[in-house]
């Protein structure tokens, strides 16, 4: 509700993207403004406007522009992205989604260091515990910390690559996704899907995954108590 708010009382000037519904409508290369900046990718041949809502209000629009190219049963697409205000107006807005990220991590450390369940983890029955003290309902902060860490270990090649090219290139599409970064790209992908696969495989044979073993954690079923 916050972030719809913001976007109201700003004409859209400060936004939120994250965790919301999102409608899309898809354009030719005729549709694209002028003079944008950032660059647009070279030979942009396609436009999207999205609306993100929040129980009907919007909290953010946006602006893609792209080139999609194919070659046999290859497609590349390069896009850059653009905030518009609430009028559909490129600006230089502020986006919040770092709170919503933030908010979902302090999140996840509370719960499990204090009572080592989430509002999910109730839900399924399951709980979190320190291998060291098992018995006791908390687990320590920085082991829920090391906890998640190693579990999304996955994402950091592919995240960090994008910081890096983002930085050092301005920003600009075609600078940041040449042949050779795609293929970085692709390479931090297959990174992270077998990081996951990895983690899915032992989750369904329950062993212990990687990142309860780093942090000397498990996860056990809490059973219903006797009637």
């Amino acid at each position: 509700m916050l972030a719809a708010l913001l976007f109201a009382l700003t004409a859209g000037m400060v936004q939120m993207q994250s965790g919301f519904f999102n409608f899309c409508e898809h354009g030719g290369k005729d549709q694209i403004p002028e003079q944008l900046r950032p660059f647009v990718p070279h030979e942009s041949n396609f436009i999207t406007t999205c609306r993100t809502y929040f129980l009907g209000a919007t909290t953010a629009r946006t602006l893609i522009v792209g080139r999609a190219t194919r070659e046999g049963n290859l497609t590349t697409t390069v896009t850059m992205s653009y905030m518009q205000d609430k009028e559909g107006n490129v600006v230089k807005g502020t986006n919040m989604d770092w709170i919503f990220y933030l908010t979902l991590m302090i999140y996840l450390l509370a719960m499990i260091s204090n009572s080592g369940r989430t509002l999910g983890g109730r839900a399924v029955r399951i709980r979190v515990i320190d291998v060291a003290n098992p018995d006791a309902r908390e687990v320590p902060l920085r082991k829920a910390v090391i906890r998640y860490l190693v579990m999304f270990i996955g994402a950091v090649p592919g995240a960090a690559f994008y910081v890096y090219q983002y930085w050092s290139k301005g920003g600009i599409a075609d600078a940041m996704f040449t042949p050779d970064a795609l293929r970085m790209f692709a390479a931090c992908a297959v990174f992270g899907g077998v990081w996951t696969l990895a983690l899915t495989i032992q989750i369904a044979r329950k062993i212990d995954p990687i990142y309860d073993r780093v942090a000397r954690t498990a996860v056990i079923t809490v059973l219903r108590p006797r009637a």
